[in-house]
């Protein structure tokens, strides 16, 4: 007789079918497989998740970054549409003869946009009522406006006159003026940033012959241009050509970062090829004028470089002086005898009388105890070089900017606002091309987004 199996100790496999016991042990092995794969599953359901979640709120800050970019750009341009705006009214203002030279709304332009720029606090400020009181005030988002007033580019040298025929000895002239000065002789004793040495007369005709057209050394017959430009170790070719922008006379040989710290605030590429007195600050290319224009070479003003350039800075703050130069004679008188001319200015009233009686109450800063100071000048010398007269050049930098809303648990923002500046020059003699019907003259000659 066969064996009687224990059926209490065995596992059925299936029919009723015990199980034999290695089938057992396989079995025992694989309990909690499901188990582990359950959590395998959650993990990576979970890491999946959480990558959905991560890129998702990327993309949403991305998204609204790409949006405030957006709103700041138009809010930027907005400006440099009302900065437009107040140029031409500016514009008409300086054909009146009575208001011409006086009147310079485009100083106050950073105040003027702030009614519809600003914020409400700005807004509030401004006008004396909120912006909700009248539709168009301050910026529903962010805020925009100008960094500073509208300058004016008229206070400068023009590079470009280089490619002038009648201009270009004059703007030789004036280049030869600005580096006379013995204060400046470190900067030509020593080699440039390329170990390039050059006297200051080398330097002018370097500057000159980047920019001209012809490839002669300072326009003398039977010579050539030879700077090495091809022998750096990044070579490249002077461009004899018109400059687009100040920055490119940085490639001109010598032009290195203490030159252009020294003079690179004198030069521009815009505008007319002589400056225009009535709005020069610059200390610098105003001693130059001076000693280009005076009537005796050897004046003692012009042998001593403090009185000359004390001189100078009368001049640069003629305006805060109360004066203010209508033409050529004006400067002329103002530089002759600056004391004299201010306290004419104080016996006069309104504002000039007013700025005048306070400079003298103050007393002309740098002067000695009875010491005077004045320069002859030649009316024709000082016509080559300079003029007097509405502002020609507009320097404007708009910006706009947007607040960004997330925010630290103490309030303060997680990041920085978003902003976008425009920074532009408008030439009132310059005449838009293609346009479909006749406007008038005025353009920007340069536009750059930031």
């Amino acid at each position: 007789m066969k064996p009687v199996t224990n059926i209490e100790s065995a596992e059925p496999t299936g029919a009723g079918v015990p199980a034999s016991p290695r089938a057992l042990a396989r079995r025992r092995s694989q309990r909690g497989v499901a188990l582990v794969t359950v959590l395998i599953a959650i993990a990576i359901t979970l890491v999946i998740s959480n990558e959905f979640g991560t890129a998702t709120s990327t993309d949403l800050v991305a998204a609204a970054n790409y949006r405030d970019q957006m709103r700041a750009h138009f809010l930027a341009r907005s400006a440099v549409n009302f900065g437009e705006l107040v140029i031409r009214i500016q514009q008409r203002l300086d054909n009146i003869k009575m208001l011409a030279g006086q009147v310079q709304i485009t100083d106050y332009a950073d105040q003027l946009v702030l009614p519809f720029c600003g914020g409400a606090e700005e807004v509030q400020a401004a006008v004396g009522f909120s912006p909700g009181a009248i539709k168009g005030l301050g910026a529903d988002i962010g805020t925009c406006g100008f960094n500073g007033p509208l300058a004016t580019e008229d206070d400068k040298i023009n590079l470009n006159c280089a490619n002038v025929q009648a201009s270009w000895a004059t703007l030789k002239s004036a280049l030869d003026a600005l580096v006379y000065f013995p204060a400046y002789d470190n900067v030509f004793d020593d080699n440039d940033a390329e170990g390039w040495h050059r006297d200051r007369a080398m330097q002018v005709a370097a500057i000159m012959d980047y920019i001209d057209s012809d490839t002669m050394h300072i326009k003398d017959r039977g010579t050539s241009e030879d700077y090495n430009y091809e022998s750096l170790k990044d070579r490249y070719y002077a461009k004899n050509n018109y400059l687009d922008t100040p920055g490119e006379l940085r490639l001109a040989r010598g032009v290195d970062d203490r030159f252009w710290t020294l003079f690179g605030s004198a030069f521009t590429v815009y505008g007319s090829c002589k400056t225009n007195l009535s709005v020069i600050t610059n200390t610098q290319l105003i001693a130059a004028i001076l000693y280009l224009s005076a009537k005796n070479p050897t004046d003692p003003v012009l042998l001593d470089p403090r009185r000359l350039f004390l001189l100078a800075s009368y001049v640069a703050k003629a305006r805060q002086f109360g004066e203010i130069f209508l033409k050529n004679d004006d400067f002329i008188a103002f530089v002759k005898d600056p004391a004299a001319s201010v306290g004419s200015l104080a016996t006069q009233g309104g504002m000039a009388g007013s700025a005048a009686t306070a400079a003298l109450g103050a007393g002309l800063p740098g002067l000695q105890p009875g010491e005077k100071l004045g320069l002859e000048l030649d009316p024709a010398k000082l016509a080559q070089i300079a003029s007097t007269g509405p502002r020609r050049t507009y320097h404007v930098e708009a910006y706009g900017e947007i607040e960004r809303k997330q925010k630290n648990k103490d309030g303060s923002p997680v990041f920085p606002p978003i902003r976008s500046t425009v920074t532009g020059v408008w030439d009132t003699k310059v005449v838009p091309q293609n346009v479909r019907k006749p406007v008038p003259k005025g353009a920007w000659v340069f536009l750059r987004e930031d």
